[in-house]
């Protein structure tokens, strides 16, 4: 559960990474891959180290239920894949900011039938 200065500091740091392009690998607002921008998002608002793969993120956090899903926590997606391949940082109402690589950082919704088709899990740092 954030604070409210932390879901503030969460707000910005969002506003700051829309728009970014992808970039397999990347960590930065020149280019960043999903868990980039999951990593850059936790060190920033939360202080926290995070492993740098979606992969390694779901195997290492705290597992939770869709209604426990606050914001800041994480969401994980295998996308025509066995293995976790995708995670996004959750907002509220379903919305999540993810690094998609076709258009980059942006918000996308849970119920978005391509997302709900591939949604794997949910857990938090």
């Amino acid at each position: 559960t954030n604070t409210p200065e932390q879901f503030r500091q969460l707000r910005i740091e969002i506003d700051a990474w829309l728009g970014v392009p992808y970039k397999y690998g990347g960590l930065d607002k020149k280019g960043v891959d999903c868990s980039g921008l999951t990593c850059a998002i936790y060190k920033s608002v939360y202080g926290k180290i995070i492993p740098r793969t979606s992969k390694q993120q779901y195997e290492l956090c705290k597992k939770i239920t869709v209604n426990e899903l606050t914001a800041g926590d994480l969401v994980f997606f295998k996308i025509e894949t066995t293995d976790v391949s995708h995670v996004g940082v959750y907002l509220q109402n379903k919305q999540f900011i993810h690094a998609s690589v076709a258009k980059g950082v942006v918000v996308s919704d849970l119920n978005d039938p391509y997302y709900s088709r591939y949604f794997t899990g949910a857990g938090r740092f």
